[in-house]
């Protein structure tokens, strides 16, 4: 008899977990997000003044809706110096109009900067447009560019790299820029740090860039204790989190959404909160 109501116990435990297991996956999961932080440059004082950057990747936006606006207020409340877009922001081009609008809700006097990703090609998105959205609220698109920011007496290079599904250039990217002990790479896809040309590694090796912060994997959206059995193609061995690949430390965000399918487990989507000390 016990044997029997243990049995029927454990039936129990596994016709409730597939029933809980897709409504976690696709209603729960998928609309959370968590706030990563991270202290950049740990060997520098931290009694010294840290730049406050914040990453939003794989937005994959496909109307505004209260989520877009609670990630809005959540970017805000974290009061950055910088916010970076690494691309995929949106999944259709006729949603540039509620981007637009999720765009509006952050502090128009914070500085920002954009990338693509594969995304905004493979929607056909106006990138012509797109670009004037991002200028009308202080941000920068950048493709296959370097932009550099003040801060007092420091300052930091940032370079933006066009997506795989492209043509990035890290040369073109350089082109006329004087180095700086303060180096951030853009680029969508992490295996972008594995197809340097030859030339590329030269110049990488002059300029020495330090950090490189990407997405694109969504962390897998299906993680079982760290192992994604599917990631996007252009992904390399790169699932989330602190990569080292040719003396760049590369930071792959999980992202804040979905493609293809609606789901996620194990991989909760993230806003990525980084402290840099910048060398003078």
């Amino acid at each position: 008899m016990r044997k029997i109501k243990k049995k029927r116990y454990i039936l129990l435990l596994i016709i409730t977990a597939l029933v809980l297991l897709p409504i976690y996956a696709f209603w729960i999961e998928p609309n959370l997000f968590v706030v990563t932080h991270h202290r950049l440059n740990p060997e520098i004082s931290s009694n010294q003044n840290s730049l406050k950057i914040v990453q939003i990747s794989d937005l994959h936006l496909k109307k505004f809706n209260d989520r877009a606006q609670r990630i809005a207020e959540q970017v805000n409340k974290l009061q950055p110096d910088i916010v970076v877009f690494t691309g995929d922001s949106i999944d259709k081009a006729e949603q540039l109009d509620g981007y637009d609008r999720f765009l509006s809700l952050l502090d128009r006097q914070t500085a920002k900067y954009a990338i693509l990703g594969n995304w905004e090609y493979k929607a056909r998105v106006n990138l012509e447009l797109l670009s004037k959205i991002y200028a009308t609220y202080n941000c920068r698109l950048l493709v296959n560019e370097s932009a550099l920011y003040k801060q007092g007496d420091r300052n930091l290079l940032i370079t933006g790299i066009d997506d795989l599904v492209s043509q990035p250039n890290l040369i073109k990217s350089l082109q006329n820029i004087n180095s700086n002990p303060n180096h951030l790479l853009l680029a969508h896809s992490p295996a972008y740090v594995d197809t340097f040309s030859a030339d590329e590694l030269q110049m990488l090796s002059a300029y020495k860039p330090k950090y490189m912060l990407t997405g694109h994997t969504h962390g897998g959206q299906l993680s079982f204790f760290g192992f994604a059995p599917v990631l996007p193609p252009r992904s390399g061995n790169y699932v989330s989190g602190w990569y080292q690949a040719n003396s760049i430390s590369v930071y792959v965000s999980r992202g804040l959404g979905v493609s293809v399918l609606p789901i996620r487990i194990g991989a909760v989507p993230e806003i990525g909160y980084f402290e840099w000390v910048l060398k003078s």
